[in-house]
């Protein structure tokens, strides 16, 4: 049962992978400062463009984002003295810093720049890096087949640039991608050339992880005794460096091939020791990488008390550095252990937990696969507008080309307008053929005017069509920003509660659960389900909002009656949770505002409330006149928002919020009724206090008369 291949992928290779991106680097910081110090003399341009090449370089494990910012001072320098490789060193700097930051598409625009620009002046390293660079983007993206597209662009260049280290890093990646894809013979195939190449350098280093995934990648396909050779020479080679963190991933490979062997006591010693190696590191990825694998050999022992014990602690972990896909992998072994003890209560638990954070992991793929069709569409438009532009160059050209002529002729016509006036004191007969030529001069010089003004309006074409296009760029960033989490809204909350469903029905299919089990978790069920349509209710109103526009209309109504409505609706929840919910508006009191959107202001604040109180907590409304307006007013004593989220409570970032009883909730809810109070002429606010509740205020027009 192996564990989920993106985490084992990284795991393994995130040291190697991350060549072109990170450089081991030490007192990188004072290596900046002593950069700066030296920028701020006065130098000449040429020293300034080498000293900011070495700058963005520093800052690459400093700060990405000023990283970006002196890639573009080194790129305007390196523009303004036409210095074509450092031109391409500063876009592949400038997608470097995009890719540190996830940035992959624009990170991929900038790789493009720079090979390009690196292919005008036959710049291998750079054209070399640019495509691996790309490679890399294209993994991250889950783009297998353009990833080595690109991987084996890069090593032709890259060999031939006799770049051995950036050769053997492209075979490292491109056997990690069929590796990731169980592949393993290909994978292995790749592995044997680096060490090949490693085994000619005498790189000992390099040697030693080569003969790890050659050895690993033996194992996978069987061939233990073949695989174990490789694994015990690499072991030896990383004790003599006193590499521990290498000594540790050699333990782990030893320990799942003994595993694949089906010889349980070395496969646990083996991968124990190396447990205690990354715990003396700290490093957190690779402890949870090696719980997995002890949970499969004690699964195969087996022994689901230490199963269970090393899961939790997988999870504990993998809670601690985000990784959603260990927590899911972990999850999935505490349902099969509880499954084997017959505790079905706690394998639904289990079960519903893994299931939630697929759903998440499957929603970060949609997102990839929408950033991926971004980048081809871009890809499109950016070709027909290049093909555009080569059309205005060509026309500009043809224009200079008319003007150089004109120019010509207009220094011909001067030197012989010269000839004729010395020739006029000697011969005055000719004084008509000299004004003849005047003539031709001024018509001339108007012909040349008139093409002067023809290329001033052809510039200025060029000038609007880039302005529209970097309209239509900001335009469709902020588009996909509202779709990406569009996307992101409905694949968390509307995929959630069906998920929820198909494991009850299986649970129940297969004969595990009782009757009076069963009614319970559907009482569960139906409280996710009458949240998810408050939900939809309010996904529905958002998304008419920002397509059609809101229309208010606006009436008198009793804002009484409509909290008391809201507190019926939710009487089943308020039951569920034993809360105290007092309605202290007991008299009639007016408003002059649209009544079904206020429902829907009243609705989603008093399901907040509910959501995050304890059992036995209080929740009081009111409503009081004050002046010409109506104050409403929702408190409760729940456990309050924090000083960050409070911050960006009224922000559409999607970050899932979670309620006493587990129920899942987002910000959407409150944007609307932000949107809907202010369209009818009132105000929203809020105070809070944690650990001591929350209040939130509605002010609205009293009564027209």
């Amino acid at each position: 049962m192996p564990y989920h291949t993106p985490i084992k992928w990284f795991m393994k290779h995130c040291c190697w992978l991350l060549l072109f991106f990170y450089i081991p680097c030490y007192a990188q910081i004072a290596k900046v400062n002593e950069l700066q110090g030296q920028l701020k003399k006065t130098i000449p341009d040429t020293t300034r463009l080498r000293l900011l090449g070495k700058l963005t370089e520093a800052y690459k494990t400093v700060d990405p984002e000023k990283k970006f910012y002196y890639s573009v001072i080194y790129k305007k320098l390196a523009e303004k003295l036409h210095d074509d490789k450092a031109l391409a060193d500063a876009y592949l700097s400038m997608g470097v810093s995009y890719g540190i930051r996830s940035r992959l598409d624009s990170a991929i625009y900038y790789y493009t720049l720079a090979y390009n620009t690196a292919v005008k002046t036959n710049y291998l390293i750079v054209m070399g890096k640019s495509l691996s660079n790309t490679g890399l983007s294209y993994t991250r993206l889950d783009d297998d087949k353009e990833a080595i597209n690109y991987y084996l662009r890069a090593l032709t260049i890259l060999k031939k640039a006799n770049f051995t280290k950036g050769v053997n890093q492209c075979y490292i990646n491109i056997g990690s991608i069929y590796e990731d894809r169980r592949e393993y013979q290909l994978a292995n195939s790749y592995y044997t050339q680096a060490l090949k190449s490693y085994t000619t350098l005498k790189d000992t280093a390099g040697i030693g992880y080569a003969l790890f995934c050659v050895g690993d990648t033996y194992a996978q396909l069987g061939q233990i005794e073949k695989g174990m050779d490789c694994l015990n020479r690499s072991l030896a080679i990383r004790i003599k460096l006193d590499d521990q963190n290498g000594i540790a991933l050699v333990k782990k490979a030893i320990g799942r091939a003994y595993r694949k062997a089906k010889q349980y006591n070395p496969a646990i010693s083996n991968l124990n020791e190396a447990l205690k190696i990354v715990q003396g590191l700290d490093e957190q990825y690779e402890q949870l990488a090696i719980l997995l694998d002890l949970t499969d050999v004690y699964l195969n022992v087996p022994d689901y008390d230490k199963v269970k014990e090393y899961a939790l602690q997988g999870i504990k972990i993998g809670k601690a550095i985000d990784s959603k896909s260990g927590v899911a992998d972990c999850y999935l072994r505490l349902v099969t252990v509880y499954k084997k003890k017959h505790d079905i209560p706690k394998a639904f638990a289990a079960q519903s937990e893994m299931l939630a954070i697929q759903d998440s992991l499957q929603g970060e793929k949609s997102l990839k696969d929408v950033t991926l069709i971004e980048i081809n569409r871009m890809r499109s438009e950016n070709a027909v507008l290049a093909k555009d532009n080569h059309i205005i160059a060509t026309k500009n050209t043809s224009i200079l080309t008319k003007l150089n002529q004109y120019s010509n002729t207009i220094v011909f016509t001067s030197l012989v307008l010269v000839l004729a006036i010395f020739l006029l004191i000697v011969l005055y007969r000719r004084n008509a053929e000299k004004q003849a030529s005047n003539k031709q001069l001024v018509v001339q010089q108007q012909e040349i005017a008139n093409i002067n003004k023809e290329l001033a309006v052809l510039n200025e074409e060029l000038n609007t069509q880039m302005e529209l296009v970097n309209a239509q760029n900001t335009e469709l960033e902020r588009l996909n920003d509202i779709k990406t989490k569009f996307f992101s809204i409905i694949s968390h909350d509307l995929r959630g509660p069906l998920g929820t469903l198909q494991t009850l029905l299986a649970v129940y299919h297969d004969g595990i659960i009782g009757k009076k089990e069963f009614n319970s978790l559907l009482m569960k069920l139906e409280d996710t389900i009458i949240s998810t349509g408050t939900f939809l209710d309010n996904l529905l109103e958002w998304s008419k909002s920002q397509l059609e526009g809101i229309v208010v209309k606006p009436v008198n109504f009793n804002i009484s009656e409509c909290m008391l409505e809201n507190m019926r609706l939710y009487e089943t929840k308020i039951g569920l949770k034993s809360l105290k919910v007092v309605n202290q508006a007991t008299e009639p009191i007016h408003v002059y505002a649209d009544r079904n959107m206020i429902n829907l202001v009243i609705r989603n604040l008093l399901s907040n409330s509910i959501k995050f109180c304890n059992p036995g907590d209080e929740i009081k409304l009111n409503a009081e006149i004050k002046g010409e307006n109506v104050i409403v007013r929702i408190a409760d004593t729940g456990p309050g928002i924090s000083a960050a989220n409070a911050d960006k409570l009224f922000n559409l970032e999607h970050t899932l919020s979670m309620g006493t009883h587990g129920e899942k909730g987002n910000n959407l809810g409150l944007i609307l009724c932000r949107d809907m109070v202010t369209q009818n002429n009132g105000k929203i606010w809020f105070d809070t206090k944690p650990d001591e509740g929350t209040i939130f205020w509605v002010e609205l027009p009293g009564e027209t008369k």
